[in-house]
């Protein structure tokens, strides 16, 4: 049997921070739960769009027995094969507690000038105008791998002469 090819995973710069600052045994299931995303072993449930945050194209995984933490990604899959998961974005991770970890994945996927690419700005704004036109971009987005945003720098940009 042939081995199944691993997505590329990705990790937004402060989801990255997340991970280093969640207590050992939480950040250890998270690692766990990367390993098996990128091999599409798991795949979490969508979320919903609220009227504060728009995170209807992520997912979730829960972290502990609790359901206390839990990670917060988007998945790109192949326009021509959609069953072929191609990366993962890690877009945050930590409690649940007061939704904490559904604002920072909402603020990290707000557009912001040096933020997004702009084919995945594109597809945000769709979203915010109406539920019918959300579905369409994030199928339209999905369709063309698009749905997953690169790592996003920490660091401003370099400004031009």
């Amino acid at each position: 049997m042939a081995a199944r090819a691993l997505a590329e995973v990705s990790i937004h710069p402060e989801a990255l921070t997340d991970l280093l600052t969640v207590p050992a045994r939480v950040r250890d299931q998270a690692i766990r739960y990367l390993d098996r995303l990128a091999r599409g072993e798991v795949r979490g449930p969508l979320l919903e769009d609220h009227p504060s945050r728009q995170l209807s194209a992520a997912r979730k995984i829960y972290l502990d027995e609790q359901n206390l933490f839990r990670l917060v990604y988007m998945e790109r899959r192949a326009a021509a094969h959609p069953r072929h998961l191609q990366a993962i974005h890690v877009i945050a991770i930590g409690e649940r507690r007061e939704l904490a970890v559904y604002e920072s994945a909402a603020r990290r996927l707000r557009p912001t000038p040096r933020g997004l690419p702009p084919r995945f700005q594109a597809a945000l704004a769709a979203a915010s105008r109406s539920p019918g036109e959300a579905r369409t971009a994030r199928a339209a987005a999905a369709a063309h791998g698009t749905a997953t945003p690169r790592v996003v720098s920490a660091a401003p940009a370099a400004r031009r002469p």
